[in-house]
């Protein structure tokens, strides 16, 4: 091959390696946009074991169904035909709560002392203890919080706002009930517990103590006490930590009330002592007086007065 071939074949290849490179160089923002999408498809389509990954209190559950789910899922099925009766057959029947002997016991003296259905209670017990799992707070120190604040009503709505088995504030904390599907789902009771599970351990973590978290909980984190609120959802929770134990109940604590400083007393006038010295009653006359004698002036005429040095009888 003469010098010449050599020389056109290494510029014809210098040539493509240049145009490659500036197509590259262009090309590249939307290779890695393919890369991205590639990624997160494979991610979504389960490359990602979302298992691992913790679960926060507010997280959604797995298996979580909304109010709205629960009561299409609770409504009459349509008329059953051949073909609909078979189906129904096969799906599975809704199981109560697996729960052990304490969180029975737990669920029985709620039930007894709140009068509500041990159903019920036994889904307030098994959400609480499972929402205390995953964020490692006191599970019983949640359902004492639900005791005093609803009375495991989960319909309880204050006159503040608060709503729910855990009476959260929806105004403040309405973010929270995002991933539950917005501010309605503060009366389902799984969104509710998870919330307001997660609200107390910010403010353990805040505080640093049980009851300085108590006292923000109830609002009072400004306040020189919180009225007895903290020692009453302590009581409560020795209550229900007894009663899962089965040992006997202790007393049931009565919060104390706010006590308001006393307004000052005014005293009336009438009570304030003089301490100026009296003056005789003889003092108050004024000095006698003599009257001062008129004398007639036969100067005065016409309303004219006479000059001063004048003659007597002159004008």
């Amino acid at each position: 091959m003469s010098e010449q071939r050599r020389i056109d074949l290494l510029f014809a290849a210098t040539v493509r390696v240049l145009a490659f490179v500036r197509i590259a160089r262009r090309s590249a923002p939307a290779l890695a946009m393919g890369l991205v999408v590639v990624v997160a498809v494979h991610g979504t389509l389960g490359g990602i074991d979302v298992s691992s990954v913790p679960r926060l209190a507010m997280d959604v559950p797995e298996g979580y169904l909304s109010a709205a789910q629960r009561t299409a899922a609770a409504a009459p099925p349509p008329p059953a035909t051949a073909r609909s009766a078979e189906t129904t057959a096969d799906e599975p029947v809704r199981a109560a709560p697996p729960l052990d002997r304490e969180q029975q016991n737990i669920a029985r003296f709620i039930a007894t002392r709140y009068r509500v259905g041990v159903d019920a209670t036994s889904e307030f017990v098994y959400h609480a203890y499972r929402a205390a799992r995953d964020i490692k707070v006191d599970p019983m120190l949640v359902l004492a919080i639900m005791s005093v604040e609803s009375s495991f009503n989960p319909k309880a709505q204050s006159h503040a706002g608060a709503q729910g088995l855990m009476q959260v504030l929806t105004r403040v904390h309405a973010e929270k009930f995002m991933p539950f599907g917005g501010i309605p789902a503060a009366f389902d009771p799984v969104a509710n517990i998870r919330v307001g599970s997660a609200i107390l351990k910010e403010y353990i973590n805040r505080e640093g103590t049980v009851e300085g978290a108590l006292k923000s909980y109830v609002g009072a984190a400004l306040a020189e006490h919180d009225g007895g609120y903290g020692a009453k959802v302590l009581n409560a929770r020795e209550r229900i930590a007894a009663a899962a134990a089965g040992r006997p109940i202790p007393s049931e604590v009565v919060a104390a009330p706010v006590r308001a400083e006393p307004a000052p007393v005014m005293q009336p006038v009438s009570v304030i002592v003089e301490t100026r010295t009296p003056i005789p009653p003889d003092e108050f006359k004024p000095a006698a007086t003599e009257p001062t004698p008129v004398v007639p002036d036969h100067h005065v005429r016409n309303g004219l007065t006479p000059p001063s040095g004048s003659p007597a009888g002159e004008i």
